[in-house]
C-alpha cells in the first residue's frame, strides 16, 4: 500500500535554522592585513548597521561615558587607513552598549580563539563543561578498576 505524502500540512521542520549563538560579521566584511585595521572594519560595519547617524551614536556614547565623543572620532575609529587613532578599549565598550552589536567583540577575539557569547548561555557551558569532567572521571574509574582486576 503506498502512502501519499500529506502536502496540506506544513512541514515545522523543513525550514527551520538554528539560530547562530555567536554573532560574528561575515569574514569578507572585516578582512584586512592588521589587528588595527580590523577593528576598525568591524566599527564601520557596526556603525553602517546600528540604524542611527554616527552624530547619534557619539552623542549616545558620550552619555555613557560621561565624557565627550564626537562624530569626527568615530569617523577616525572607522577609518582603517587611519593607524593613528585606535579606539580605546573604554570607547569600544560604550559602542558596544549603544549599537548592542556583539560582532565587535568576536571580531577581535576570533584571532585569539576565543568568543563572546551571550551570558544566558553561561549556565549551560558550565553544564558541557561539568558533564566533559564527569566523562573523563568516568573513564580513570574504568581503566583503574581494570588494572585492579589484572593485578589481582
Amino acid at each position: 500500500m503506498n502512502r501519499k505524502r500529506d502536502t496540506a500540512t506544513p512541514d515545522l521542520f523543513r525550514d527551520y535554522v538554528v539560530p547562530d549563538v555567536v554573532a560574528r560579521y561575515e569574514p569578507e566584511r572585516v578582512r584586512a592585513a592588521t589587528v588595527a585595521m580590523k577593528i576598525a572594519r568591524a566599527i564601520s560595519e557596526a556603525l553602517k548597521t546600528c540604524g542611527r547617524s554616527r552624530a547619534v551614536v557619539a552623542d549616545e556614547m558620550s552619555t555613557y561615558l560621561g565624557d565627550t565623543v564626537t562624530e569626527a572620532m568615530l569617523n577616525q575609529y572607522a577609518s582603517p587607513s587611519n593607524d593613528r587613532h585606535n579606539i580605546p578599549a573604554h570607547r569600544l565598550l560604550a559602542l558596544l552598549a549603544v549599537t548592542g552589536d556583539a560582532r565587535l567583540i568576536n571580531a577581535m577575539l576570533e584571532d585569539a580563539g576565543l568568543v563572546a557569547v551571550a551570558a544566558k548561555y553561561e549556565v549551560l557551558i558550565r553544564r558541557e563543561l561539568a558533564k566533559e569532567a564527569r566523562d573523563r572521571l568516568d573513564r580513570e574509574i574504568t581503566a583503574t578498576d581494570t588494572q585492579w582486576r589484572a593485578a589481582r
